[in-house]
């Protein structure tokens, strides 16, 4: 199967505890329907789910042909999806003896969520200093919106073209290749999944538009920073959750 191959994967749903791999919640990443994403991402997503939901714990070997089975795919995407895995860190593949996953845990995701919210502060101050007044100006519209909505996709939706303009605008294309892997230790909608991260991005967001609006580019870096460390408070209290449970 090629790597840009797409695929129809539709799991089933339901409300019990799976085995690792069977397939839940891999229909949807970032809000976006199966069938319009590479597979590749369907299994990486899947996978991310698995470890986030503590169904794969640091240490256990990856189930490929169980994960190939149950979404309907051949191993080799399942290959390139660990692959993919490992340089985000989520596995460790040892050669002749498979990928093992690696540890996550609230002070994992506390200091993933600190990195990605400086990668993402210092794309801030920049753009802050440099984008153009039209850019500003979709921000600010696009920060009205976020204040606004109630349905996650939508959140969701609205929340990534914020984040893509800011890069767009202040990010190195270096910069943006570190913000997108850091960016994925929450599988599918980060809204639904995490309680709380919806109004804490509202409040963010609000704060970061209007200091980028007045230009004032070390406000617009410290507001970024509160907001993602917030969110990576939010995401280390429901992995202490899972932890307690």
């Amino acid at each position: 199967m090629a790597q840009d191959e797409q695929t129809d994967v539709n799991p089933p749903r339901s409300g019990r505890t799976r085995a690792p791999g069977q397939a839940a919640r891999a229909d949807t990443a970032l809000g976006a329907p199966v069938a319009r994403r590479n597979v590749g991402e369907v299994v990486s997503d899947h996978i991310r789910q698995l470890v986030f939901d503590g169904e794969l714990r640091e240490g256990e070997r990856v189930p490929q042909r169980e994960i190939a089975g149950a979404l309907g795919v051949s191993s080799i995407p399942v290959r390139e999806a660990l692959v993919a895995l490992a340089r985000e860190g989520v596995v460790t593949i040892e050669p002749s003896r498979g990928a093992f996953v690696n540890r996550l845990d609230s002070e994992v995701a506390t200091e993933q969520f600190y990195v990605f919210g400086r990668i993402y502060g210092l794309a801030t101050r920049r753009a802050t200093e440099r984008a153009t007044q039209e850019v500003v100006d979709e921000l600010n519209e696009i920060a009205k919106e976020i204040a606004a909505v109630r349905d996650p996709d939508e959140l969701l939706r609205l929340s990534m073209r914020f984040q893509w303009l800011i890069l767009q605008a202040g990010g190195s294309k270096r910069l943006q290749a570190l913000f997108d892997p850091l960016s994925r230790i929450v599988p599918g909608n980060f809204y639904v999944t995490i309680p709380g991260s919806a109004e804490a991005t509202q409040r963010g967001v609000a704060e970061m538009a209007a200091a980028i609006s007045s230009r004032r580019a070390e406000a617009a870096e410290y507001a970024c920073w509160r907001l993602i460390d917030e969110i990576g408070e939010l995401v280390a209290l429901r992995l202490r959750e899972r932890e307690e449970g």
